[in-house]
């Protein structure tokens, strides 16, 4: 027999509960400063929001004060077909909002966004095109860590995400990859002035736990709970689904790969040992023969050596790093990165050196 306190319980869990489902993927690990980049399709429908963005995580370190606020929006609304969202929010939940034109509808196709954010500005690019320069004394408040986020949610503001119909449930917005680069003023090799190197790339074949984790929480204004359900990994997409409560998951059209980026020509599998002290091993399994660069950069983005340069073999390659810089002496300990170039791909990993 159920008591009455649990019935009573789960009576006010059900009375509390928002009257739709969605779905939030955010970052174990925060970030300061970089470039954050995604290849995403936004979903459809007037007061559907769904989005990318970094947001310093205060609620997680015992704070609630909004003083502690950090946040870079890219946001797409669904009542747009023709728009993007871009948002700076700093403490006290002081917002700096500006809706952009584009030149197709975000809801159809895959394109492209990021933003980059340095001590010196903030900027918004659409297909790498800049749509949005921010240097005022919003930058100045934006110096706190961040983690990557992507949500989809229904939102109760009729003036600025549109008036809603639960006859748009479900609707999806389609994640194909995310990226992180690093800001290396003055030593990388992509975005504004060359000032970025990528770290690590996720093309969402599967959920990497050791990254990502899924949300579930919701806030005023929010006509959804996140669920873990409404996060879903498939067919090399991360799909975020806004949902009723009784149909909960992707229930859309079949997927396929086709529209996918072509597959990567090599692997760089994880270095051994770490931390190393004398000598690490970089594995490396290439698809065919092919031109191969190994670089080694310090955690402040400079150049340290080059241990790899010309064709390598198809197959699994164990490349090595005696921990010397280009000039002979030895590299001090610290946190370092191993950039992999080919042809078509860059993959960074960081490695820790200890003596």
């Amino acid at each position: 027999m159920i008591s009455r306190f649990v019935l009573f319980v789960f009576i006010s869990a059900m009375l509390l509960a928002k009257p739709y489902r969605g779905g939030e993927l955010r970052t174990i690990e925060s970030f300061q400063y970089g470039r954050f980049e995604v290849r995403m399709k936004s979903a459809p429908g007037s007061g559907v929001i769904s989005s990318f963005f970094t947001f310093h995580d205060y609620w997680s370190e015992g704070h609630t004060s909004s003083v502690y606020w950090n946040e870079i929006d890219l946001e797409w609304l669904g009542r747009y077909d023709d728009k993007v969202h871009t948002n700076l929010i700093i403490h006290d939940q002081w917002d700096l909002p500006d809706l952009s034109d584009l030149t197709f509808n975000p809801h159809e196709d895959f394109h492209t966004y990021a933003f980059e954010w340095t001590s010196e500005y903030i900027a918004f690019f659409v297909d790498d095109q800049l749509i949005r320069w921010v240097d005022n004394f919003y930058i100045e408040s934006m110096y706190r860590e961040q983690k990557i986020m992507m949500n989809i949610w229904q939102s109760t503001s009729v003036e600025w995400a549109g008036s809603f119909s639960a006859s748009t449930l479900p609707t999806y917005a389609f994640y194909d990859w995310v990226k992180y680069y690093l800001w290396v003023d003055g030593t990388g090799n992509t975005g504004t002035n060359n000032d970025f190197i990528l770290l690590w790339e996720d093309n969402f074949d599967s959920w990497d736990t050791n990254r990502w984790e899924k949300a579930t929480h919701t806030w005023d204004g929010n006509n959804a709970d996140f669920i873990h359900n409404n996060v879903v990994f498939m067919s090399g997409y991360m799909i975020l689904c806004l949902t009723v409560p009784s149909a909960t998951g992707y229930n859309g059209d079949p997927l396929s790969v086709s529209d996918i980026e072509l597959p990567q020509t090599f692997q760089m599998h994880n270095a051994y040992p770490i931390p190393f002290n004398s000598e690490v091993v970089i594995p490396i399994s290439l698809e065919h023969s092919q031109p191969f660069k190994m670089d080694i950069y310090n955690s402040n983005g400079e150049y340290i050596k080059t241990v790899k340069n010309g064709m390598a073999n198809a197959g699994k390659t164990m490349i090595k790093w005696n921990g010397l810089t280009d000039n002979g002496r030895n590299a001090p300990s610290g946190v370092y990165f191993v950039r992999c170039t080919s042809a078509d791909q860059i993959i960074t990993q960081k490695i820790l050196l200890m003596k």
